[in-house]
């Protein structure tokens, strides 16, 4: 977890609570398994984000109630059912089956090379949201598409390299990393009582490493009055204020 996320769990009474250095990007690096839990699949649905869902149950099962959006691909069938995948390598790919999909299945979808694979939490025993009963089809359909008050990462490298005058680039890491030159640099947990450092007169961009602090930030932002919109993609500042922009 991020440092961020470790101190709120602290908060809550946690004593054992360690960080990962490298973040999510690490452990993505790492190839270890990525586990979507149910409200995060819940959130993007609502927010209709794009997302490729695989059913690997039977054709059967999954005709009798599977989940919106999901496609069915029988795990026996996967295999063999790459070409039928996203070219788009950056798409969010969501596997489940009765129980939660397996590390191998997993390891199989990762391998070729989609980054954002996950399975989800508990696989659909443990899904308490809705099930739709009828034909969830056998194509996959993704088109990616940009988040409420998500800025595209060529948007940001423009903006973070011109240093326009009528936008601010704002880092939501912690204190103490290497920053963009010219950008603000205030920990997401300190910024609604640093709010006055911020100009109102100017679109406000936000980046952290993951899009996650960043798109909290967001929020925050809006919710007092700023034009703000956030990069969701990993951002890694080098010491001398270069930077790298990758999707995540």
């Amino acid at each position: 977890m991020s440092p961020f996320s470790a101190r709120e769990a602290v908060k809550l009474g946690y004593t054992n609570v360690k960080v990962l250095s490298s973040g999510l990007p690490g452990w993505k690096k790492s190839k270890g398994v990525f586990e979507m839990p149910a409200n995060g699949l819940k959130k993007m649905i609502h927010e209709d984000t794009s997302y490729v869902l695989i059913d690997l149950r039977s054709k059967k099962a999954a005709t009798a109630g599977h989940i919106k959006g999901a496609v069915s691909i029988p795990e026996a069938d996967l295999a063999v059912a790459k070409d039928k995948f996203p070219t788009d390598k950056s798409a969010p790919v969501i596997l489940y089956n009765d129980d939660q999909a397996s590390a191998k299945t997993f390891a199989l979808v990762r391998g070729w090379g989609y980054k954002n694979a996950s399975v989800l939490n508990g696989g659909a025993k443990a899904w308490d949201g809705m099930f739709f009963p009828g034909d969830p089809g056998s194509k996959i359909v993704y088109v990616k598409k940009l988040k409420p008050g998500e800025i595209t990462i060529a948007e940001f490298k423009k903006a973070a390299a011109s240093k326009m005058t009528d936008k601010v680039i704002l880092d939501v890491r912690d204190s103490g990393m290497s920053t963009i030159p010219g950008a603000i640099n205030i920990p997401q947990a300190e910024l609604a009582g640093r709010l006055a450092e911020l100009p109102k007169d100017k679109e406000i961009i936000i980046h952290c490493n993951t899009g996650i602090l960043a798109s909290m930030a967001l929020k925050t932002l809006q919710d007092n009055g700023y034009k703000a919109r956030y990069v969701d993609a990993v951002v890694q500042v080098s010491s001398d204020g270069s930077f790298e922009v990758s999707s995540k």
